[in-house]
C-alpha cells in the first residue's frame, strides 16, 4: 500500500487540508473559503463562478453552495455585469479584504513548508506533475 500513488496523494492532501482548516477556524471560516478568498485576492481580472469551478475542479452545484454560503456570511458579493445581467462577477467583501493579508501570509508560508522538502529542480517537476495529473485522469 505504501507505494500506491493515489493513496500517497490522498494522505498528503488530507494533511494539507487539515492545516488549512485549522488556520481557517480561527476566523470562523472553512478551508475552502480561505482558498477561495486567496484565489480571488490574487486575480487581476473579473472572476465568475465558472472560474472558481475550473480552478478548484468542482462541479457547478458545489460551487453554487459554497458561494451562496460565502455571500450569506458577507465574505463576497456578486455584482451583475452590464453586458449580461445573468452573469455575476464575484468580488471580495470588506470583511474578506481585511482577512486577506493574514490568509495570503498563511498560504505563502504553507506553500513554502510543502515545497521545502524538495530541491529546486524537484519543486518544478513536482508542480508540473501535479498540474498534469487531473488532466490525464479526466480523459
Amino acid at each position: 500500500m505504501a507505494s500506491d500513488v493515489a493513496h500517497l496523494i490522498k494522505v498528503a492532501s488530507n494533511e494539507i487540508s487539515r492545516g488549512i482548516n485549522t488556520f481557517a477556524h480561527q476566523f470562523g471560516l472553512t478551508g475552502t473559503q480561505v482558498q477561495i478568498i486567496f484565489f480571488l485576492s490574487n486575480r487581476d481580472e473579473n472572476t465568475y463562478q465558472k472560474d472558481i469551478e475550473k480552478e478548484f475542479n468542482i462541479r457547478r452545484p458545489t460551487a453554487t453552495n459554497i458561494l451562496k454560503t460565502m455571500e450569506k456570511d458577507k465574505l463576497i458579493t456578486r455584482v451583475a455585469v452590464k453586458e449580461d445581467s445573468r452573469l455575476k462577477k464575484i468580488v471580495l467583501s470588506t470583511k474578506s479584504q481585511t482577512l486577506e493579508p493574514k490568509i495570503s501570509q498563511f498560504m505563502d508560508d504553507n506553500n513554502q513548508k510543502i515545497l521545502s522538502t524538495l530541491g529546486t529542480l524537484e519543486r518544478h517537476s513536482f508542480v508540473r506533475a501535479l498540474k498534469k495529473i487531473p488532466q490525464k485522469l479526466k480523459k
